[in-house]
C-alpha cells in the first residue's frame, strides 16, 4: 500500500500482476479496478562523417587492450535482441533531434530577406564560437621548408608550421611550374585515413597541373601527427600508408574520439583544434610571396569535407569552398549510420538549432560547391534537403543562385556526373552556389574531378571550367588505394615520419587542453551549498527527473521464480524507454529496509554467469531486506560500432546524446530517480530505510542521483572515478565516454558530490583517471 494514503501503489500493482495465475489469484475485483485506474493515471503522466563504417568486435571484460592500427572491428547487429535497449535509446534521442531540427526548419523558413539572413549568420557564428569554446589567439607560425621534390609539372615542398605554440602541423605545398603571376591556392584536408595528406596526392597534383598551389596538411591524429603513438610499434608500416607508426587508439577515428574527451570536460569542442589548424594553413599561404591572398579556397572529401566545412564557415578569407561526401541532414543521418566523430559532433549542436546547412550558409555569399555521390553512406535524401535549403539562403544574397525557372520537372537521381540535381532551374556557372553530384559510393570523386576543378577554375582562377586538364591515366590494374608512385620521402615532412618521435616534447591536444583548463577553471572561493550542487548537476547532466514524481509503470518479465522471491520486470521510466529490473521480496510481511543496486546489465543471457550473485540477493531477501536491482539505459546495454577499444562501447552513443543536449549519465540519473519513485510506492519497502549501491560507471550515476534524491539515505560506491580533474590529467583515458559531461569542470567535480553527501556516502577503491573505468563490479553487499 502507498504509505501516504493507503491506496494500492504502482509497485504493488506490479506485484499483483506478477502473482496472477499463481499465489495471487485472490486479487479482488476492487484491487483490479485500482490496477486499471492506476495504469490509466500513470499513462497520462508521461507523454569515418568522414570515414567508411568500420568493423568492430564485441567488448570484452577487463582492461582495454589497444589493437594495431587498422585491426578489423565488428559492428553491432541491430536486429539482435541484445541491441533492443540501445535501439530504443537511439530512437529516443533521434526523436528529440527530429523535433529540434523541425523547429530549426521553421525558423529558417521565416528568413526572407538578405538582412534577416545576415542576422542569422551573426547569431549562428556567435553561438558556434561559444559551443566550440571561444576564439584562439594567433601566435607565430614559425614555419619551415624542410625539403623539396620536383615532379612532372609541379614541385612539392615539405612544410612544418605551428598552429599553436609547439603544436606542429605537417603539410605539403604543391607549386605549379611555369607560373607567370601570383597563384590561386587551395587548402586541402584529407579524409579519415591513416595516410593523411599522402592520400590527397592524386587530387592535389591534379589541382597543381591546373595552375593552383595546394597546401595539403595532416589533420590531428593522421599522417605524421599521431596523438597516441604506440612506442612499441614506432617503425611499423601499414599497406598504403607511407608513414611509420601505429596508434594506441587504433585508427584516425579513434584518435579523434580520444582527443575529444578531455576538451569536452572544460566546455570546449575538439573541433576548434581542427578548424584552427586550417585557419593557420590559410595564414601560411598568405605568407608566401607566390600566393594571391585574394584567391584562396578550400577543398576536402569525407573527413576532409568536414574540416573544409568548418574552415569555410570560420574563415572569411576563403574565396571559394567545395566540400565533398560530408553534407546530409541530421534527420536522415541519425536514423541511418548515426553521428560521426568528435570533431563533427559538437555538443549541443542540434539542441542549439543547427544542422548541416548552417556550415554552408555561414559562407554566403562566397562561392560554394556541395559535392556528393548518390550511393554515399551519408544519405542522399539529406544531401538534397541541405542543398535545397542552402540554395534558397544563397539566393537572398545573389538571385543567380536560384537560377532561371524552367518548365522542366525536378531532375531524377543522377546516373552520371550531374550539376545542380536539386533544382529544375537553369543555374549559370558563375552562380555562387553549385551542387556537383556523381554516382557510386563514399569518396568516388574520380568521375566528377573535372567538375570540382572546374568550379575552382571559375571562382578562383577566373578561367573557364572547360579549361580543365586531366591527370595522366592510372596504370592498368593499379589499385586506387596504392601509395603514390613518387620518389621515397617525397611526402614525408619529419625526419622519422612522426612529429612525436622527431620532435619529442612537442605539444598535443592533451597538453594544450591542460594549459587551457588552467586558464578556464576557477575553483569557488567557498564550498558550494547543496542547492548549488543540485542546480549545477541538472544544468550539466541535463537530468530532469524530480524525486516523488508519478510512479512509472512496471511490466512483469518471464520466467517467474517458483518461490516468488525473485521477480523480473521492465520499468518504463519515460516514453520509449524501459529498463530491466529485479525485485527480491522478503518472505515476511510488513515494511523492510530496502537496498537499491545499480548494474550495467541484467540481460537474461548473463543468467548463468550470475548464479552466485542471484543466490546472494535471495539470501538478503530471506534475511529481511527488500532488494531492487536496476540496469539504467540502455537496457540491455548492447554495443555500437567501436572506433577504438580504448573508447569503449558508448562513445558514439554519447556523441548522439550530446548533439541533442543530453548525456548518458544524466539520462541514467533520471532512470534511477524514477526507479525509486516506482518501488517506494509499495507496501514492502520502508521509505525511511532506502540505501543504494553501485560500482564503476554506475557508481558515478549513483553519486549524482543521491545528491538529487534525499530518499537515498546512504549509498555505497566503489571502483568509480575519483575526480574529473584526474581524468583531465590522464594521458589516455580508458573507456571514459559514458562518464563524460560537457563543461562539468567549469561547475563542479566529483569531490563536490562526496562533500554534499557527507555521512550518507561510503566511497571505497576510487579510480584515478588513468585507470580502466570499466572495472569489474564489486559484489553486492548489504
Amino acid at each position: 500500500m502507498n504509505s501516504r494514503d493507503g491506496t494500492l501503489g504502482p509497485f504493488d500493482v506490479f506485484l499483483a500482476v506478477a502473482y496472477q495465475g499463481s499465489a495471487m489469484r485472490f486479487l479482488s475485483f476492487a484491487a483490479a479496478a485500482l490496477l486499471a485506474s492506476s495504469f490509466a493515471a500513470t499513462s497520462a503522466q508521461g507523454p569515418e562523417p568522414g570515414s567508411l563504417p568500420e568493423q568492430t568486435t564485441p567488448p570484452v571484460p577487463g582492461p582495454a587492450r589497444p589493437r594495431p592500427a587498422g585491426a578489423p572491428l565488428n559492428r553491432a547487429d541491430p536486429n539482435s535482441p541484445a541491441q533492443a535497449g540501445r535501439n530504443a535509446l537511439y530512437k529516443y534521442l533521434d526523436d528529440i533531434a527530429a523535433r529540434q531540427t523541425a523547429e530549426r526548419r521553421a525558423t529558417i523558413a521565416k528568413i526572407t530577406t538578405r538582412d534577416e539572413a545576415v542576422v542569422r549568420q551573426q547569431q549562428v557564428r556567435a553561438k558556434l564560437l561559444d559551443l566550440n569554446g571561444g576564439a584562439f589567439r594567433k601566435t607565430p607560425l614559425n614555419a619551415k621548408v624542410l625539403g623539396s621534390t620536383q615532379l612532372d609539372g609541379f614541385r612539392i615542398e615539405k612544410i612544418l608550421y605551428e598552429s599553436q605554440p609547439d603544436f606542429l602541423v605537417t603539410a605539403l605545398l604543391y607549386i605549379p611550374d611555369n607560373k607567370t603571376a601570383k597563384l590561386p591556392a587551395i587548402v586541402m584536408a584529407p579524409g579519415h585515413a591513416a595516410s593523411g595528406k599522402a592520400g590527397d596526392f592524386a587530387m592535389a597534383s591534379t589541382f597543381a597541373r591546373n595552375g593552383f598551389a595546394v597546401l595539403s596538411y595532416d589533420p590531428i591524429g593522421q599522417g605524421e601527427r599521431l596523438q597516441y603513438p604506440d612506442p612499441k610499434n614506432a617503425s611499423a608500416k601499414s599497406p598504403g600508408n607511407p608513414y611509420p607508426g601505429q596508434s594506441l587508439a587504433t585508427r584516425p577515428t579513434g584518435e579523434h574520439g580520444e582527443a575529444g574527451l578531455q576538451p569536452t570536460l572544460i566546455g570546449d569542442a575538439v573541433a576548434r583544434y581542427f578548424a584552427w589548424d586550417g585557419i593557420r594553413a590559410v595564414d601560411y599561404l598568405i605568407s608566401r610571396p607566390e600566393i594571391d591572398a585574394d584567391r584562396i579556397g578550400a577543398f576536402g572529401c569525407s573527413g576532409g569535407g568536414a574540416m573544409t566545412a568548418l574552415l569555410g564557415a570560420a574563415d572569411k578569407r576563403l574565396h571559394a569552398v567545395a566540400t565533398a561526401c560530408y553534407f546530409t541532414s541530421f534527420d536522415t543521418l541519425l536514423p541511418s549510420i548515426g553521428p560521426q566523430d568528435a570533431e563533427q559532433s559538437v555538443p549541443n549542436f542540434i539542441a542549439s538549432g543547427f544542422d548541416f546547412p548552417d556550415w554552408i550558409e555561414l559562407a554566403a555569399p562566397r562561392p560554394y560547391a556541395m559535392v556528393g555521390t548518390v550511393s554515399d553512406m551519408f544519405p542522399w535524401a539529406g544531401f538534397l534537403k541541405t542543398a535545397t535549403e542552402a540554395r534558397r539562403f544563397y539566393s537572398l544574397f545573389d538571385a543567380s543562385a536560384e537560377g532561371t525557372p524552367t518548365s522542366k520537372p525536378l531532375p531524377p537521381t543522377p546516373t552520371g556526373p550531374t550539376l545542380n540535381p536539386d533544382t529544375s532551374n537553369d543555374i549559370p556557372a558563375t552562380a555562387p552556389f553549385q551542387v556537383i553530384a556523381g554516382i557510386g559510393g563514399h569518396g568516388n570523386l574520380r568521375p566528377i574531378t573535372s567538375q570540382i576543378v572546374g568550379f575552382f577554375l571559375v571562382n578562383l582562377a577566373g578561367r573557364k571550367a572547360d579549361e580543365y586538364k586531366a591527370p595522366p591515366p592510372p596504370a592498368p590494374g593499379a589499385s586506387p588505394f596504392a601509395a603514390p608512385d613518387v620518389p621515397a620521402g617525397t611526402l614525408q615532412v619529419t625526419p622519422t615520419g612522426q612529429v612525436a618521435t622527431s620532435y619529442p616534447g612537442s605539444a598535443t591536444v592533451f597538453s594544450l587542453n591542460l594549459k587551457r583548463a588552467a586558464e578556464k577553471i576557477h575553483p569557488p572561493v567557498k564550498p558550494q551549498t547543496l542547492l548549488q550542487v543540485q542546480t549545477d548537476i541538472r544544468m550539466v547532466t541535463k537530468a530532469e527527473a524530480v524525486p516523488g514524481g508519478p510512479a512509472p509503470i512496471g511490466t512483469p518479465a518471464s520466467p517467474e521464480d517458483p518461490d516468488h522471491i525473485r521477480h523480473r520486470l521492465r520499468i518504463t521510466t519515460e516514453p520509449g524507454i524501459t529498463i530491466d529490473a529485479e525485485f527480491y521480496r522478503p518472505i515476511t510481511e510488513g515494511k523492510h529496509p530496502t537496498l537499491l543496486i545499480l548494474r550495467d546489465s541484467l540481460d537474461a543471457s548473463l543468467e548463468s554467469q550470475r548464479a552466485g550473485d542471484i543466490d546472494h540477493l535471495r539470501s538478503l531477501a530471506k534475511g529481511g531486506t527488500a532488494v531492487f536491482v536496476v540496469a539504467p539505459r540502455p537496457s540491455p546495454p548492447g554495443t555500437e560500432e567501436t572506433k577504438s577499444p580504448i573508447l569503449g562501447p558508448f562513445y558514439m552513443t554519447e556523441l548522439r546524446a550530446e548533439l541533442t543536449g543530453k548525456t548518458i549519465l544524466g539520462m541514467r540519473v533520471d532512470d534511477v530517480i524514477r526507479a525509486v519513485d516506482f518501488f517506494s510506492t509499495g507496501s514492502t519497502e520502508d521509505p525511511n530505510q532506502i540505501t543504494a549501491q553501485a560500482s564503476g560507471h554506475m557508481g558515478l550515476v549513483l553519486l549524482h542521483a543521491a545528491v538529487l534524491d534525499s530518499r537515498l539515505k546512504h549509498i555505497t560506491v566503489d571502483h568509480t572515478l575519483e575526480s574529473y580533474a584526474s581524468l583531465l590529467k590522464a594521458p589516455m583515458p580508458l573507456d571514459a565516454p559514458q562518464d563524460i559531461l560537457p563543461g562539468v569542470l567549469l561547475h563542479y567535480d566529483i569531490p563536490d558530490l562526496t562533500r554534499a553527501l557527507g555521512s550518507r556516502l561510503t566511497f571505497t577503491s576510487p579510480l584515478p583517471g588513468t585507470a580502466n573505468l570499466s572495472a569489474p563490479e564489486a559484489a553486492a553487499t548489504p
